[in-house]
């Protein structure tokens, strides 16, 4: 594996990485092998941790989560700017797989270089301790070894179930001394693998008496809120696994009842992190709240669902008019999206068809910034906790249980929408669940909700991609051929190990 640098590369090559480490013939100060930095930096392991911890905080709710809120329809954009774009065009467009396109660092090779890191770093603490019999130290000399190690499991857990959700094939690097060079493990083997040490990382904190996890800079996490939070993501990940609903159906009953096992540990009031200097802040979140000359409007989806006449278009009108302010039964849509009559950046010539009058509100403040000390960010949503537990009801065909859990009093739509009843029936079960997702949840759940979603429940366009290819510069490194996914004229392509690639047209509305 590749040596600890002070200057390591966030963008690295796994042909570079699976390489063995060899010291050179000169002293070097600003570099060591893994071995020498073990033995001479007794912090080493617990660096690797915090950055591995860190990566994953940051990368699941990071700006590359755009890309996937338009290609949910949960936004809308004619701004060239990452090529935000090209995602929102409708018809859907193939995703351009090509290091020179401007999404391509933006969001393709960002969240898979990321992910990757954090799992690498992760996978050597694992070794240190576990294979070689190694201590991690804090840098006040403390000795943090069993909590590295639940920060190293969860690190890796978040890491390789998030690959498996966002791109169709990887590689499980467990083994420092893989060499495996090619990407042979499907999105299902990484997405379960992933999973499993989230388990792990579970199962060693319960052990705990002492758990202190503060890897998240400026933040410590409680062993109360550590075992909701890992139980809650692993609800997320593992619901996240099917590229469409006949494969959803065909996990069967087991895995759903594993779903909300782990939903049922998970969540009951909000996971909200508090900005700290330099520390974790929703980047998503931020760059889609923000306001000013270049506001980041929702895409007409989400007041066509709010709407209660039922008479909102769900394509903007092509001539000159100008849609006035829904009417909606939810009182939560006042208060989290407004109304504006200026369309801002929204170009026509880019297409009228993706316009929008509304912007969010919800997770907005006086700093218009959550990056801004004090802000308060969501990082789980104990709604979102809720909504995964009906829909493994769902799943289950428990229609009653599932409308149960989005009729109870303490559920936003309820408490604070005010909405009425949901029919303990299939169809309308499954719209409250859209519905919730598009409205409650946004991108307040990060970079893949509500677009797995809106995947495994066949909700997404005609053409839209259901998930990433391996990025260019990484299939260049082992020879493998470029490909990718998405496009109207590929509308039901299959990926290489029979899942749906590109979503067929039967989504929320038809293709254009």
């Amino acid at each position: 594996v590749s040596a600890f640098l002070l200057n390591r590369s966030s963008d690295l090559d796994l042909v570079i990485l699976f390489t063995a480490c060899e010291k050179t013939d000169f002293d070097d100060p600003s570099t060591l092998t893994n071995e020498e930095a073990v033995s001479t930096i007794k912090s080493f392991s617990y660096s690797l941790v915090t950055s591995s911890v860190q990566t994953v905080f940051n990368t699941t709710t990071s700006t590359a989560g755009v890309h996937f809120s338009l290609l949910a329809d949960q936004t809308t954009n004619t701004n060239g700017n990452s090529n935000w774009w090209y995602y929102a065009q409708e018809p859907r467009m193939r995703i351009i797989n090509s290091s020179s396109e401007r999404s391509y660092s933006a969001s393709l090779n960002s969240l898979y270089s990321n992910f990757y890191q954090a799992n690498l770093d992760a996978t050597k603490v694992i070794d240190i301790i576990e294979n070689q019999g190694g201590k991690a130290y804090d840098d006040s000399g403390k000795d943090r070894t069993s909590d590295c190690l639940v920060g190293a499991y969860y690190a890796k857990g978040i890491a390789q179930g998030y690959l498996g959700n966002l791109y169709d094939r990887g590689i499980i690097v467990d083994d420092i001394s893989q060499t495996e060079k090619g990407y042979p493990d499907s999105y299902k083997e990484l997405t379960l693998n992933g999973v499993k040490h989230l388990e792990k990382a579970i199962e060693l904190a319960q052990a705990s008496s002492t758990l202190q996890f503060d890897f998240l800079r400026g933040v410590t996490i409680s062993k109360d809120d550590f075992l909701k939070l890992a139980n809650s993501i692993a609800a997320r990940i593992l619901s996240s696994i099917a590229r469409d609903k006949s494969e959803a159906v065909s996990l069967g009953s087991a895995y759903w009842q594993r779903v909300l096992s782990f939903a049922e540990k998970g969540f009951t009031n909000d996971f909200l992190i508090i900005t700290t200097s330099g520390g974790y802040y929703n980047a998503l979140l931020n760059n889609l709240n923000f306001k000013g000359n270049s506001n980041r409007p929702v895409d007409i989806k989400v007041p066509y669902l709010a709407d209660n006449t039922h008479q909102y278009p769900n394509y903007y009108p092509t001539d000159d008019t100008i849609l006035s302010p829904i009417t909606t039964d939810d009182d939560r849509f006042y208060q989290y999206f407004s109304y504006t009559p200026s369309f801002g950046i929204l170009m026509e010539s880019r297409g009228r068809g993706l316009f929008s009058n509304y912007i969010r509100e919800r997770w907005t403040n006086s700093s218009n910034s959550l990056a801004e000390v004090g802000s308060v960010n969501p990082y789980f949503l104990a709604e979102e906790v809720r909504l995964l537990k009906a829909e493994a009801r769902l799943w289950l065909q428990d229609y009653e249980g599932a409308s149960a859990l989005l009729n109870e009093t303490g559920a936003a739509r309820k408490s604070q929408g005010h909405l009425g009843d949901v029919a303990a029936n299939e169809d309308a079960i499954r719209q409250a669940l859209h519905y919730e997702y598009a409205i409650e949840i946004d991108a307040a759940g990060g970079v893949t909700v509500p677009f797995a979603f809106m995947r495994r429940n066949d909700l997404l366009i005609g053409g839209t991609p259901t998930e990433y290819p391996i990025p260019q510069k990484q299939l260049e490194l082992i020879g493998e051929e470029l490909y990718s996914f998405g496009g109207k004229e590929y509308i039901g392509e299959k990926g290489i190990f029979g899942e749906l690639a590109t979503a067929n047209d039967v989504g929320w509305k038809a293709s254009e």
